[in-house]
């Protein structure tokens, strides 16, 4: 009988061993999107949308640095998992090597980008964080509508300021120009150019003052017939959430 009680923990204790494993690597799969946006300190925005089967490593990227407004253009992704450690490729869309590099990650969720060529196309190094579908709502949304046209939040007697955007949509591709001044006549940064991409039906856009100069990145999302302008980073020189009208 106390053999068999000892062949019983024996066994249970092994299961606890095997399901801690199994845990502990799927913790490592690389499997999601991930995107460095939020972190301040990036040289661009960085996403990655990864697959991973057995040790095997395929799906998208792009980068948008934040020196000039080139885009990388959606890159294809493949690679292989070993030791934990992802070894990726990427390519343009005409099927060239533009760029290699690795990926780990630095905790359960967090993925650290290294590349280790020397393109211009992807950034040297980047902290890359899990895209919650969950949160904000809107980026659950996937719409076709264009965000050709011209808004404004004129109208919103909560608003400090009137920000107004003319934006033309071709493809993926977000081209424009804004303008933001306040009630009291304190600010007005005279006219921005835009630029920007869009996917999952959120665009991505960067905003330049007339010296080519990075001022600040945002975002815009439909909300029924109205567009919502939401700002990524911390400039006082724009609302950090604007209601838009055509």
């Amino acid at each position: 009988m106390k053999i068999r009680q000892i062949l019983i923990i024996i066994a249970g204790l092994l299961c606890i061993t095997f399901l801690s494993n199994i845990k502990a690597q799927t913790a490592n799969i690389f499997t999601g999107e991930f995107s460095s946006e939020g972190d301040v300190t990036a040289p661009g925005l960085m996403t990655l949308e990864l697959s991973q089967q057995g040790s095997k490593l395929e799906g998208i990227g792009y980068y948008m640095s934040n020196k000039d407004d080139n885009t990388s253009g959606t890159l294809s992704v493949n690679g292989y998992v070993k030791d934990k450690k992802g070894y990726i490729r990427f390519r343009d869309q005409r099927g060239n090597v533009v760029a290699d590099g690795s990926i780990i990650f630095k905790n359960s969720s967090t993925v650290y980008f290294i590349q280790t060529t020397k393109s211009p196309i992807v950034p040297n190094a980047a902290y890359l964080y899990p895209v919650n579908e969950e949160s904000p709502t809107e980026k659950k949304v996937v719409t076709s509508r264009s965000y050709t046209g011209k808004y404004s939040n004129e109208g919103d007697t909560t608003a400090k300021g009137i920000l107004s955007f003319e934006i033309t949509q071709s493809g993926s591709k977000i081209e424009g120009i804004a303008n933001y001044s306040t009630k009291d006549e304190q600010l007005d940064t005279g006219m921005l150019s835009v630029n920007g991409y869009v996917k999952d039906g959120i665009a991505y856009i960067r905003f330049r003052d007339q010296n080519g100069a990075s001022i600040a990145d945002g975002t815009l999302s439909s909300a029924g017939s109205n567009t919502v302008f939401k700002q990524t980073t911390s400039t006082s020189d724009l609302p950090k959430q604007a209601i838009l009208y055509r």
